[in-house]
C-alpha cells in the first residue's frame, strides 16, 4: 500500500485534527490499527473522481472489531490528492463517530 504514496505524503483524519507526514508515519498509523484489528472491512458505497484536478472522493462503511472488543460501524468520506505521477500526496479523512486510526 505504501508504494502508492509519494515520499512526502500526508495523511490527515480531521475529525481528530491528526496529520501523519511522509511515509513512515503513515506507515506506523496504519500498522498500528492492523495490529489493534481483529476484523475489518471497508465498503466503498460511492466515489467521485476528478482527472483534471487529480482528486477523488470515495463514501466507505467500515465494520471492524478491534482485539479490545469494541465493534465499530461507521461512514467515511476520504478525499484522496494525486502528484503528478500518480502517487497520492494527500489523504483526508472525515469519521463518523470515534474513529479507530490513531
Amino acid at each position: 500500500v505504501l508504494s502508492l504514496f509519494s515520499p512526502t505524503a500526508t495523511f490527515t483524519i480531521t475529525t481528530t485534527n491528526t496529520t501523519f507526514t511522509g511515509l513512515a508515519a503513515i506507515e506506523s498509523m496504519l500498522s498500528d490499527f492492523i495490529k489493534r484489528s481483529k476484523t475489518m472491512e471497508h465498503r466503498v458505497l460511492s466515489i467521485v473522481v476528478d482527472e483534471r484536478e487529480g482528486k477523488v472522493a470515495t463514501q466507505q462503511r467500515y465494520i471492524g472489531e478491534l482485539k479490545d472488543g469494541t465493534k465499530m460501524d461507521m461512514l467515511n468520506c476520504n478525499f484522496f490528492e494525486f502528484d503528478e505521477d500518480g502517487r497520492i500526496m494527500g489523504v483526508r479523512v472525515w469519521m463518523d463517530g470515534v474513529g479507530p486510526l490513531r
